[in-house]
């Protein structure tokens, strides 16, 4: 998969804030603070970290690659994760996108999604889901080097 931002680049020297901006500029419309309520914009700040991490974009196949690295490589639990599912939000999110075009972008990445979970199992250490602003002023790839993530 191209990878066209910084972000992504497994060995980029932005910060994991700096990569945030590019994330929220290169990808406007997303669910923020100024668009939604305060616990949404928390899960979905949540949600975009992870895709700065593990250098994914927002096309349906890397959301599928996101939420792979997401479950298999941080400490999230599962149930944690599917309130993510339960907020109007995102249900608006996937009726946008459509079941049957979810569904084939899912199969279309099969190979991807083992090949995210194989490298999640080679990571040093999870990464902690919610404890992100620690690390806000470290270089992605510190970052990726600390928690051992080889992005795809």
């Amino acid at each position: 998969m191209a990878k066209k931002f910084q972000y992504q680049q497994q060995d980029s020297q932005q910060t994991l804030q700096a990569g945030l901006d590019e994330y929220y500029a290169k990808h406007p419309g997303l669910i923020t603070e100024d668009n939604s309520s305060s616990q949404v914009a928390k899960l979905f700040r949540l949600h975009d970290v992870t895709h700065v991490i593990f250098g994914c974009d927002t096309s349906i196949a890397e959301e599928t690659l996101t939420d792979t690295w997401t479950i298999f490589g941080s400490t999230v639990k599962i149930s944690e994760y599917l309130k993510y599912l339960q907020y109007p939000e995102t249900r608006k999110l996937v009726q946008d996108v459509g079941y049957l075009k979810l569904f084939w972008a899912f199969i279309l990445t099969i190979p991807a999604v083992f090949q995210v979970i194989a490298r999640t199992r080679k990571m040093k250490k999870k990464w902690t889901w919610s404890g992100y602003q620690e690390y806000l002023n470290c270089p992605l790839s510190q970052i990726r080097q600390e928690f051992g993530v080889e992005v795809i």
